[in-house]
């Protein structure tokens, strides 16, 4: 998990997104993108998906369970 979360501490646009989701719930990339002001974000959605950090189902985005404890160990840090 620490390779997880020190991924995510280097990249100010992933830890938006992680921290939107949990904050706000599922929503779609659109969604994401407008609420974070992060152009572009689909690439990043994929790079925490391939980490099994967010999950997508009918159409949203949300945070798996390994997500929110990233998230929440992050908030600890900032």
């Amino acid at each position: 998990m620490e390779e997880l979360i020190g991924f995510v501490a280097s990249n100010n646009k992933l830890s938006k997104i992680l921290a939107v989701l949990d904050s706000k719930g599922p929503m779609d990339s659109a969604t994401i993108a407008k609420t974070t002001r992060i152009t572009g974000a689909d690439r990043n959605i994929e790079e925490l998906r391939a980490r099994k950090l967010v999950t997508y189902e009918d159409g949203k985005y949300a945070l798996t369970e390994l997500g929110e404890q990233v998230n929440h160990r992050l908030s600890g840090m900032r």
